[in-house]
């Protein structure tokens, strides 16, 4: 029986129409919430399955799951053909070696690589998400597998690497790379991109800290855009309260000047394309930190000297190709745009995103922005009340086209 499934306030897959390929893996399970979660999205989906993936999770589920009974047979009929002309794109998730391969050689004694690789043959997007046992994802025979693949023009989006197995990826790091590589394509591949994301603490004693509200989010998400979209990324941040994406290299800093020097090294270390400083570090620390825990009970007041922590934007040994800074203020509309173009020449950037933390609908924690994004080219390009998805789409955008430039 179809249920209604709501749809996300974001909407990035509207209109597309997607074919999910299911296999055998005994990661198989989470294709269910995958093919929800895309049509959340606003994606129509067809479901075809390997014969063996039947044996582990009935057709019937993925017709409760999207509406549409799956396809799991040839018939001597044009089901390929068909997909191919209905779909935008196939994802194969989970993707076994086995079907990999029979994509990879033209292997099409069933439906699903035979779908894809007609696919393949119409210029159709194709992503793969490959899940295994750790023995077989380190053959080079996989290896080889993956080569003849991206040859092809197929995406494969790696398995998350935890407990020394091949995993299915976390859903929302993987609907998001679904999105990206359908809409906008691997354009930042062979480069690789900075990100600084959340708050960081300053100490008074060890159990209390100076810091603000950040989450995380909005550098999360900018991370995750450039990654799916194949760009190397180091992602730099303080206590998340967010998961950060599967497919980054992370780096924890726990104070301002923590961070200051993470981004010094790697700014060393790496010649990066791009930079997004997202993150909200604090900016005075206590001039002294208490050892021991202030006692609550004795001391009816406490004064603290505060002094200035080290500028994270400043801290860069060499600069990226495009560099983009946040501004956190406490006002709206032209004075909001009056504080973005300050910071932009203070800090020589290419991109500003000032926003507002005294909305009622955005700012620290939630999902929107009541921002302005300012570059130093063309001035304005969006403002108003955005979604950080969208925001952190027009960064990545813009560095893409500054890059291109």
């Amino acid at each position: 029986m179809k249920e209604e499934i709501a749809g996300l306030v974001y909407q990035p897959l509207a209109g597309r129409r997607i074919v999910l390929g299911v296999t055998g893996s005994s990661a198989v399970y989470k294709s269910v919430d995958l093919a929800r979660r895309l049509i959340r999205m606003g994606a129509s989906i067809r479901v075809v399955m390997t014969r063996f993936s039947t044996r582990l999770i009935g057709p019937d589920l993925l017709y409760w799951a999207t509406g549409s009974s799956p396809y799991t047979e040839m018939t001597g009929e044009t089901e390929h053909i068909d997909l191919a002309k209905w779909a935008d794109a196939m994802v194969v998730a989970p993707a076994t070696i086995n079907t990999m391969s029979k994509i990879a050689h033209g292997v099409v004694d069933e439906l699903l690589p035979l779908v894809a690789v007609t696919m393949i043959g119409a210029g159709r997007r194709v992503v793969v998400v490959p899940a295994m046992n750790i023995r077989l994802f380190n053959t080079p025979q996989y290896k080889r597998i993956v080569e003849i693949l991206e040859d092809y023009g197929v995406v494969v989006i790696p398995p998350l690497i935890e407990e020394d197995k091949a995993k299915y990826p976390p859903i929302e790091d993987l609907s998001h790379c679904v999105d990206a590589v359908i809409n906008r394509g691997r354009d930042l591949t062979g480069h690789r991109v900075l990100v600084t994301a959340g708050p960081t603490r300053e100490f008074i004693d060890p159990v209390r800290a100076i810091t603000n509200p950040s989450s995380g989010l909005m550098g999360v998400l900018v991370a995750r855009e450039a990654a799916c979209r194949g760009a190397t990324v180091d992602l730099v941040h303080g206590p998340l309260s967010v998961e950060a994406p599967y497919m980054v290299s992370k780096y924890y800093a726990e104070t301002t000047e923590d961070m200051a020097e993470v981004v010094r090294d790697l700014t060393t270390k790496y010649e990066y394309s791009v930079a997004v400083f997202a993150a909200a570090p604090a900016d005075y620390r206590p001039v002294s930190t208490s050892r021991e825990k202030i006692p609550s009970r004795t001391a009816q007041k406490i004064v603290l000297e505060l002094v200035s922590t080290p500028k994270v934007l400043k801290s860069i040994s060499r600069r990226p190709r495009v560099l983009v800074g946040f501004a956190a203020e406490t006002t709206s509309g032209d004075d909001l745009v009056k504080k973005a173009g300050e910071k932009l020449l203070d800090y020589d950037l290419d991109l500003v995103v000032a926003n507002n933390v005294l909305s009622e609908r955005g700012g620290f924690g939630k999902l929107y922005l009541e921002a302005v994004l300012l570059n130093r080219d063309k001035g304005i390009i969006d403002q108003g009340l955005l979604l950080k998805q969208e925001i952190a789409r027009k960064i990545v955008d813009y560095a893409v086209e500054k890059i291109k430039a």
